[in-house]
């Protein structure tokens, strides 16, 4: 039997169309297929029937639709253009067709209603097919289902490579009978529906006709209910079943995303357009979590799109674009652009442009509300005027909104008692990513060493490693490595040194919970001056408040902060400060004579620039809310605007004979072997020099000592303390040494 002898007819009992099932809907997607394919066999059989054939030579035989022979040639030379469709049809014919559309047509409205849930008419109602696109679609996925359409279109199209119907031969199976093939050309355009949202874009052709009617992968996974998302690396949705943690702060940014939400909805119903949600705000402020609230809270769903990513993938933005907008069609969600800021780089220009153009072409698919987040704004837009952009700024956080977050995050985990989550709130400027990554990186050590609660130590390090310091060759690290015990100071200075940290400690009860913070508008930093002669424990006492604020420390080198060039100076302070409030550090000026100098009377226009540069630092520390500290060995040359923004001056006087006992004593006291012959009563009253100087001494000593496999001597001691002078130009000679000048001399 030929394959299309038998071919059924509507009135035969293989195409049974009672009227009891006319107003039936089909139960399953598999059903309704069936029938489109029962159909699509009809129309096929009348295509083959009034197909223009011409029998292949014998020696082309085997070649058919790889060679074209010569009545082939001359039949396609002389016949007319197959302008008209279904011109050779008969009358009957043709009302079988139309009773078979009409049949067919009835049962899906049915179905439509009965059974909206079916993933072929959610995918017809999504795209608003009109009845020639349902078709198409309809026709590639039979294509899909069943292999033997393979053979047939291959035959069909006179090309054994042609396994797939092409959009002339869509046209020449579903067009109207008696219309024009030209009036179907607009469907298979680069702007329709089909080609943007539907068809593979990998099956391409040079000719408009020869477009392969093939779907997206995509699109026949949605048919066959395996609802994976894109794997592209650039897409994730999120939707109300995700698990989502409370808002703890700014219910408010949430409350406005909902009413733009829905106003936009209601908004798209009546006028179309989109509203772009314009999200700007620092890494780790909340904004893609803003939007996942306001999201949840309309019970919604939101298509993250990795912006980054997006611009790393190969293809076409154009193309991107489309499988973007067509799974966020799919997903029935908004769209969120994620660190759009990506594309506003200066590397980036032509990219932003490819996607404006690129939304601009598709905005009419777009879902009624696009976010994009970002770190800053986009002005130059090159979108239509369907698009209405709201901005949204996320300010960063203040002190009680980021106490709230520490108490949110470590509700459900154990901390030590030494752990104050408001002198954290106070002394780290964070963004609620990093209190959380903080919280969670803390846990893990803690777990990982075998810690049953959180120690503020580790709080601390863990805090400090959410944030990167570029301050490159403008300063350099200083890890603490001192404590109270370690510092020889009276107690007087002591006491200051305690009272300064307690401004740390104590800010969040002072300017939050006692009020102070509506009276302090500026100036909540703390600034110390040390000053004293060079080697009397500055240095070491800038460690040893590092050390119990917890807080890492940045010596700033004053040799590359201090340019010839005019604005460097300032450009290089600015720097500084900006590193320095995103990192919560201390920053220690040493000898910051060069810097903190008195203004002078301006004579020329170096006396002008230096004065600029002093008032600028002014600016700068009056600003800043951290923790400053300056060492100076010449305090009468700060200039006194400085001395009145600084909170405690700490005099670090030069050691008395019993404090410089001391000092040696604590520097011989570290654990190396000592002679019974060391006398530190004479080495403390002979010789005046600072904490400084004796280290130098003690540590040149113990080499001498360790070089002789010796413990350290009196002689050791004295030949050092010796050199050191001499370093200083002052000559030690016999009888200064006294009873010890024999060691010696």
């Amino acid at each position: 039997m030929r394959l299309w002898e038998g071919m059924v007819h509507m009135e035969s009992k293989d195409w049974d169309v009672g009227l009891d099932r006319l107003d039936k809907p089909y139960e399953d997607q598999w059903e309704l297929m069936n029938d489109f394919m029962s159909l699509l066999d009809t129309r096929i059989y009348y295509l083959y029937k009034y197909h223009m054939w011409v029998g292949p030579e014998n020696n082309l035989q085997n070649m058919m639709g790889l060679a074209v022979s010569r009545a082939e040639f001359e039949m396609n030379l002389t016949r007319a253009t197959d302008s008209v469709i279904g011109l050779n049809l008969k009358k009957e014919e043709i009302a079988e067709i139309e009773a078979l559309n009409s049949y067919f047509s009835g049962r899906l409205l049915q179905t439509a209603l009965m059974h909206p849930e079916l993933s072929m008419l959610k995918l017809m109602k999504m795209f608003s097919l009109d009845f020639f696109s349902e078709n198409c679609l309809l026709l590639a996925f039979a294509v899909q289902m069943d292999k033997k359409y393979e053979k047939i279109f291959a035959f069909l199209q006179d090309d054994i490579t042609k396994k797939i119907p092409t959009a002339e031969t869509a046209i020449k199976l579903f067009a109207i009978p008696g219309e024009m093939t030209a009036d179907y050309f607009n469907y298979f355009t680069q702007s329709s529906i089909l080609r943007k949202f539907l068809l593979n874009p990998d099956d391409k052709s040079d000719l408009l006709i020869n477009i392969p009617i093939s779907l997206r992968e995509r699109i026949v996974d949605y048919l066959i209910g395996n609802d994976s998302r894109l794997e592209n690396g650039f897409i994730k949705l999120f939707d109300q079943t995700d698990e989502l943690h409370e808002l703890v702060v700014d219910d408010f940014t949430a409350h406005c995303l909902v009413s733009i939400l829905s106003s936009s909805l209601n908004t798209h119903k009546k006028n179309g357009g989109t509203v772009l949600i314009f999200i700007t705000g620092k890494r780790g402020s909340g904004r893609k979590f803003q939007v996942k609230q306001a999201v949840s809270r309309i019970n919604g769903r939101c298509l993250f799109v990795n912006t980054k990513a997006l611009l790393e993938t190969s293809g076409s933005m154009e193309v991107k674009i489309q499988e973007i907008i067509c799974e966020a069609v799919l997903s029935d969600a908004c769209l969120c652009f994620a660190d759009f800021n990506s594309l506003l780089e200066e590397s980036n220009q032509g990219e932003l442009y490819e996607f404006s153009t690129s939304m601009a072409s598709n905005a009419v698919y777009l879902p009624e509300s696009v976010f994009a987040t970002s770190e800053k704004g986009w002005k130059d837009m090159n979108l239509p005027d369907s698009f209405i952009k709201v901005d949204i700024q996320i300010d960063p956080l203040d002190e009680s909104s980021r106490l709230k977050l520490w108490e949110a995050f470590t509700r459900e985990r154990k901390l030590e008692a030494d752990v104050d989550l408001a002198e954290l709130a106070a002394k780290f400027r964070f963004t609620p990513g990093q209190i959380r990554s903080a919280v969670i990186q803390a846990t893990r050590l803690c777990e990982v060493n075998g810690s049953l609660a959180i120690d503020t130590v580790t709080l601390h390090k863990c805090c400090y490693s959410q944030v990167v310091i570029r301050l490159d060759t403008l300063a350099s690290q200083v890890r603490p490595a001192y404590t109270w015990n370690d510092l020889v100071l009276p107690a007087t200075q002591i006491a200051l040194l305690q009272e300064a940290c307690t401004h740390v400690k104590f800010r969040h009860t002072v300017y939050q919970q006692w009020g102070f913070d509506k009276i302090v508008s500026y100036g909540k930093g703390l600034a110390m001056l040390f000053s004293g002669p060079p080697g009397t424990g500055k240095t070491m006492a800038a460690q040893v408040v590092a050390n119990q604020l917890h807080m890492e420390m940045y010596k700033i080198q004053l040799s590359q902060v201090v340019s010839k060039y005019i604005g460097e100076t300032e450009k290089n302070l600015r720097h500084i400060f900006e590193e320095a409030k995103n990192a919560n550090c201390i920053l220690f000026f040493d000898e910051t004579d060069a810097l903190f100098g008195k203004r002078s009377e301006v004579k020329d226009s170096h006396d002008r620039h230096a004065n600029i540069e002093t008032a600028y630092l002014l600016q700068q520390i009056e600003e800043y809310d951290g923790v400053i500290i300056m060492a100076s060995n010449l305090l009468q040359n700060i200039d006194n605007a400085f001395m009145r923004r600084i909170n405690f001056i700490i005099s670090f006087p030069f050691p008395d004979a019993p404090t410089r006992k001391l000092l040696w004593e604590k520097m011989l006291g570290a654990g190396a072997p000592v002679a019974k012959d060391v006398n530190l009563d004479f080495m403390s009253e002979q010789f005046k020099i600072a904490g400084g100087n004796i280290k130098n001494i003690v540590i040149h000593s113990a080499f001498l000592a360790a070089a002789q496999k010796t413990s350290i001597t009196m002689k050791h001691l004295l030949k050092s303390a010796v050199n050191e002078q001499r370093k200083e130009s002052i000559i030690i000679v016999k009888e200064d040494l006294k009873e010890y000048s024999d060691l010696i001399f």
